[in-house]
């Protein structure tokens, strides 16, 4: 059985998870290929007009995925404790149905954290009857998808890049890209034992870490960030003349610290890791400067963009805000990180006494 599988939104959260998952139950899962200009338009134009960008680009990769037996898109409502997701993910898959190619079948399961471990394998072993498989096939698929997750955390909090570490998985998960990317045939039904003795982790090259440059963070979506046809290649534009943190390098323990300061809490999880992970650089005294990439249109977005921008200021932290849509115009995009940056270094260099924000550095200008 062959599944397709979105590349976008949460496939750039919890690809590993359900790759581990079908693996273990001998089903290949199919992405589809990389944003393009072909993807992007026809997103724009079957998604409704006031959804975001991701949500947009969604819909595009449903319109190109054929030759499957179904396509698999998941409603995730909560992904951990006390939190939910963006509530146009809630609204997932009903809200996009229209964009399915014609004669494909929808696979779909709930699932929500909130309501604790034993439910989302409950909703995990109705959906296993769908396809075919028993509980205890199922179970032994959710104990696997879990270990894949957290080996792809782990990756990520180490310095992985997220390409370097998706491409493990993709090969496991979709044996046909193996010979392509040089690793070696993994039967489909062999445990995986490269989670325990490190194997996975020394199939991919690690790439040299740029060095040159102000070293900056990138915070926002994961969904955007490494969306690099939408973004334009801002990722790629940075290393090349910074040095780059983002969210997914800052473990759990430091989001929670930083979430623990605030006096409501953030209920979405996205939202709380962005605030997060941005807390914590801008108080690293090695971070030169912060980015935050949003989408226009997004609502959880306004609320942590402020956030972080009162926290940036209290903390004489550059701080730059880059909104995308679906215009393809590049030449803004290119000139305000070309001026970000040179200011840092300017800053550097020449200007390290004086603030960001026009205030005397001897002054204080807290928020309250």
């Amino acid at each position: 059985m062959r599944l397709g599988f979105p590349r976008a939104l949460m496939y750039y959260e919890y690809y590993p998870f359900w790759a581990g998952f079908f693996y273990k139950l001998g089903i290949e899962l199919v992405t589809s290929p990389l944003t393009n200009r072909e993807i992007m338009e026809s997103g724009l134009k079957k998604a409704p007009d006031e959804t975001c960008l991701p949500v947009k680009i969604l819909v595009g990769h449903l319109t190109v995925l054929s030759d499957v037996d179904g396509i698999f898109l998941p409603r995730l409502v909560s992904m951990e404790k006390d939190t939910y997701l963006c509530p146009k993910i809630l609204g997932l898959p009903e809200s996009v149905l229209d964009a399915l190619p014609a004669g494909v079948q929808l696979y779909t399961v709930d699932i929500n954290w909130r309501e604790g471990k034993r439910e989302v394998l409950k909703q995990l072993m109705a959906f296993g009857g769908t396809i075919g498989h028993a509980k205890g096939r199922i179970r032994e698929a959710f104990a696997e998808a879990q270990r894949w997750q957290k080996a792809y955390q782990r990756m990520r909090h180490s310095g992985w890049s997220f390409t370097e570490s998706m491409q493990c998985f993709e090969a496991l998960a979709e044996p046909m890209k193996l010979k392509d990317l040089g690793f070696k045939q993994v039967g489909r039904h062999q445990k995986p034992e490269e989670f325990e003795d490190g194997w996975l982790l020394d199939q991919v090259a690690r790439s040299g870490c740029q060095e040159k440059g102000p070293k900056i963070a990138l915070v926002g979506h994961s969904y955007l960030t490494y969306e690099s046809y939408a973004t334009m290649n801002l990722l790629q534009r940075l290393r090349e003349k910074a040095q780059v943190v983002v969210v997914e390098n800052v473990g759990p323990s430091p989001v929670e610290e930083q979430h623990s300061k605030l006096q409501k809490k953030i209920f979405w999880s996205h939202a709380k890791k962005i605030f997060g992970a941005g807390s914590v650089y801008v108080e690293d005294p090695e971070i030169e400067g912060l980015i935050y990439l949003s989408c226009f249109g997004c609502g959880t977005d306004s609320m942590t963009n402020d956030l972080l921008a009162r926290r940036a200021r209290q903390n004489q932290k550059p701080y730059l805000v880059l909104t995308l849509d679906e215009h393809s115009g590049e030449a803004g995009v290119v000139t305000r990180i070309e001026a970000f940056l040179d200011m840092l270094e300017r800053r550097r260099d020449y200007e390290s006494h004086l603030s960001s924000y026009g205030e005397r550095l001897d002054r204080d200008s807290s928020l309250t």
